[in-house]
Order: structure tokens, then C-alpha cells, then sequence
């Protein structure tokens, strides 16, 4: 499952992939990129042990079928790592990846408030 930056950049082709950033061509390589089907998710350390957080591109092809993916990468990464928490930040516009988010077993913590779009904080636990 776990693969390199390379392996990861068609997961960030389509333009949906693209916000804060994110571009095939400009992947960071100290993420941990993990794979399965249409889905991959980049973890990265934050400061506080055993809480990683994480960053999804998916393929379009695979529209429908990322929810089991998605699971099975986080157990398998969580497993790997000893994660105790996975957490992720979403715009509260972005409704499609909050709902996504709820069906894979994220829950919402709470909310960051911004000026532009407040920022939806969520966690999933093993």
C-alpha cells in the first residue's frame, strides 16, 4: 500500500485535486504516500506524538467507490505507524469531501475560524 511521490501524482490529476496547492507536479516527497484502488492519502506528522495528519487525492475513475479504500489505507497506515489520531482539516464549503469524510468514520471536532472559509476540523481513531 505504501508507495512513493511518483506513484502518487496521477491521484492529484484532476483539477478537484487541486487546492491549497496541491498539483501533481509540486507533491511534497517527505509525505507518506498510501494506496489502494482510486484512493490515496499523504500522511504528515504533526507536533504531538502518535497524531499524523492526512490529505486525500483520489481518481476519478474510481468516482463511488473510495469509501472501503479510504478505510482499509487508514486501518493499514495506523497499524504501520501506531497512529493514535488522523486528523484532517476541510473547508466548510467543501460539503463533498466533509460527507466523504463522515462515511469513512471521521468525526468533526470542531471548526477553525477564518476570515475567507472557516476550516472543519475532524479525527479518525483506530
Amino acid at each position: 500500500m505504501q508507495i512513493n511521490v511518483d506513484e502518487a501524482r496521477p491521484y492529484w490529476a484532476h483539477p478537484s485535486q487541486h487546492v491549497m496547492g496541491s498539483h501533481p507536479d509540486n507533491l511534497p516527497d517527505h509525505l507518506e504516500y498510501w494506496a489502494n484502488g482510486p484512493v490515496c492519502l499523504a500522511f504528515h506528522r504533526m507536533p504531538w506524538p502518535a497524531v499524523w495528519m492526512v490529505h486525500c487525492g483520489v481518481k476519478r475513475d474510481g468516482l463511488g467507490q473510495y469509501v472501503d479504500p479510504a478505510r482499509r489505507i487508514l486501518r493499514a497506515f495506523a497499524d504501520h505507524t501506531e497512529a493514535e489520531l488522523i486528523t484532517s482539516w476541510t473547508a466548510q464549503s467543501n460539503r463533498a469531501v466533509l460527507a466523504f469524510a463522515k462515511r469513512v468514520g471521521f468525526t468533526v471536532d470542531g471548526e477553525l475560524s477564518t476570515k475567507s472559509n472557516p476550516l472543519v476540523m475532524s479525527s479518525w481513531r483506530p
